[in-house]
């Protein structure tokens, strides 16, 4: 009888997984939405304060995380009504979604969606006093942390989960605007203590609570898009831990596949999101050694130096098809109390090259743009003047844009180096850029005028046609370090007239001048960029000799844009942009 028992249990595992595996596939084959994952042009990611995105865009960043962390958007029980929130009807419950927090979702998304960037949303469970308590798993309630782990022991709680990820995915699926292409299920869980807590509970138990939430938000996720990327997140801790539930990513990953299995979600069903951290947060030097850092399969760390370790034992145990994203990761501008910001520039271009590197990694997510003075870690490519508010771009800022296009600087051009010594082989070059300057110009009679058809983009309140020119007023609530202009789509043929310009007029900064940018676009990888730095108050005539540049009979795309020269913008700065063209 004992024998027989064991069969039937086997038995009943096996078609339990089976009829997991069966609905997994009838969810695809059901969504709402089955196109496929999007390409991205570049590996260019970034952690993107809100509010500075069209920035990220100006960095070519193509990549990008944002958090929804239900304390920002569930609201307590006093704010759900129609007046403060968006109901939601989801299996004969009603959910309440914070207007204000999904407003800035919108907005956030929107903005990013003019570069095309692939965002991918991380799922954050932080304390809950009131009545969503329920949420968080009940042996983790009471203790201080970060996050939590969801409740899979209550229905209710599940219940909750897949509306959540339901309502974002179908907010944000459409086959054009905002979307979200992918979800991060907490954040860095083989650390339990701290970013995922679940409890005085064994690692098995823990494990497969987490296993459950991954395979719900894979269930909603792809019930509305089909191709809808789901990724577990692990620290650089790989095989070993760092202290009481800070357990090794690589024993994690271990047995959360192999749950994952018993659910019916095999090798290449889910993906990975890793924190390649160096051993030291502080200290920017990617190429320091350390004996914790090797190319065994074995290491006790994973930082970029030595990323193709782990990405081969992924792809040797999970498939090419568990795909990776480096979703966290940061270089200090200051280490003990030392000026590091040229190492943080370099570092930060070395290791967007490992990441183009390597084909099992689709995305490097840097971590952030603009330092938070809460940490004393200086991650940004901004210095702060408090909180995480951007005062001035720091060295990094230049060599993360300027890093996979042929302009590049010293930093660059030594992350380069130290890349091809590491990997045996050159780094790519998406970008062809080529850099000249605007020159005053004595009168602006064109032959050919292009001064129809552009769009506004960036930090505007207004944006107007008027004569032969725009009117551009400045948006004084944004932060003074967006850049903000006119876009035009549509072909320009500068093979004869090589002479492009155009008249501005800025009205006033903090600092009496502007920069201005002339961004002129060959299909997507290909551009030449010339800028001036002019008098605010005056008018400025201007244009770029582009004979040197050998795409100027098939541009694409016209960009020209203001941004700040060192200090920002007073109240009610405005500009006007007119007689655009070309000549001889």
């Amino acid at each position: 009888m004992k024998n027989c028992y064991r069969i039937s249990r086997f038995a009943l595992a096996l078609l339990m997984s089976l009829v997991m595996s069966l609905l997994s596939l009838s969810t695809a084959f059901a969504a709402e939405y089955d196109y496929a994952y999007p390409s991205a042009s570049s590996k260019k990611g970034l952690y993107i304060r809100p509010g500075m995105e069209e920035d990220a865009l100006e960095l070519g960043v193509r990549h990008a995380t944002i958090n929804l962390s239900v304390g920002d958007f569930l609201p307590a029980p006093a704010f759900r009504n129609e007046t403060n929130c968006i109901p939601f009807s989801y299996e004969g419950t009603t959910y309440w979604f914070s207007k204000q927090a999904v407003g800035q979702y919108d907005t956030e998304l929107i903005r990013l969606a003019q570069g095309n960037v692939l965002v991918t949303a991380i799922l954050l469970l932080p304390n809950r006093t009131d009545d969503l308590q329920y949420l968080i798993y009940p042996a983790a309630r009471g203790k201080s942390a970060n996050y939590y782990q969801w409740n899979m022991a209550s229905e209710e709680a599940i219940r909750a989960l897949r509306a959540i990820v339901t309502f974002f995915q179908r907010r944000y699926s459409g086959t054009s605007g905002p979307r979200i292409v992918g979800w991060i299920v907490g954040n860095e869980v083989n650390n339990s203590g701290v970013w995922n807590w679940a409890g005085n509970i064994d690692q098995d138990t823990y494990v497969g609570l987490y296993a459950a939430q991954v395979q719900e938000v894979y269930n909603a996720a792809r019930s509305v898009c089909a191709n809808t990327r789901i990724y577990m997140c692990l620290d650089h801790y790989w095989s070993v831990g760092n202290g009481n539930y800070w357990y090794a990513g690589k024993e994690i990953l271990r047995k959360f596949a192999s749950a994952m299995a018993a659910r019916g979600l095999g090798n290449g069903t889910w993906n990975i999101a890793y924190h390649p951290y160096n051993i030291s947060q502080y200290e920017p030097n990617i190429m320091s050694n350390s004996d914790a850092v090797t190319n065994s399969p074995d290491t006790r760390i994973v930082t970029m130096k030595n990323l193709k370790a782990f990405t081969k034992y992924v792809k040797k145990h999970y498939s090419k098809n568990c795909r990776v994203i480096l979703s966290e990761q940061g270089y200090s501008s200051v280490t003990a109390g030392k000026d590091t910001s040229a190492e943080q520039a370099r570092n930060i271009a070395l290791a967007y090259y490992i990441a183009q590197q390597n084909s099992m990694v689709d995305a490097l997510i840097l971590h952030r743009q603009v330092d938070h003075t809460a940490e004393e870690e200086r991650f940004g490519l901004y210095t702060s003047w408090g909180g995480e508010n951007a005062a001035l771009p720091k060295p990094s800022w230049s060599s993360y844009k300027y890093a996979d296009t042929t302009a590049s600087d010293q930093y660059t051009k030594d992350a380069a180096k130290q890349a091809k010594d590491l990997l045996g082989k050159k780094v790519k070059k998406k970008l062809t850029v080529k850099r000249g300057n605007l020159q005053p110009i004595g009168d602006l009679s064109w032959t050919k005028r292009y001064g129809n058809g552009f769009a506004s983009f960036g930090a505007l309140t207004e944006f107007r046609q008027e004569n032969d020119g725009y009117v551009l007023v400045h948006d004084y609530a944004r932060n003074p370090n967006v850049p903000w202009g006119m876009i035009r789509n549509g072909k320009i043929n500068c093979k004869k007239r090589t002479k492009f310009g155009f008249g501005v007029y800025v009205s006033s900064s903090l600092s009496g001048t502007a920069v201005v940018y002339l961004r002129l676009w060959s299909g997507n990888n290909c551009y030449y960029d010339a800028s001036a730095i002019i008098p605010c108050g005056t008018q400025n005539q201007l244009y770029a000799e582009l004979k040197n540049w050998k795409y100027r009979g098939k541009i694409t795309k016209a960009e020209i844009m203001i941004r700040p020269n060192q200090a920002g913008w007073e109240s009610g700065t405005n500009a006007r942009i007119y007689s655009i063209g070309a000549r001889p």
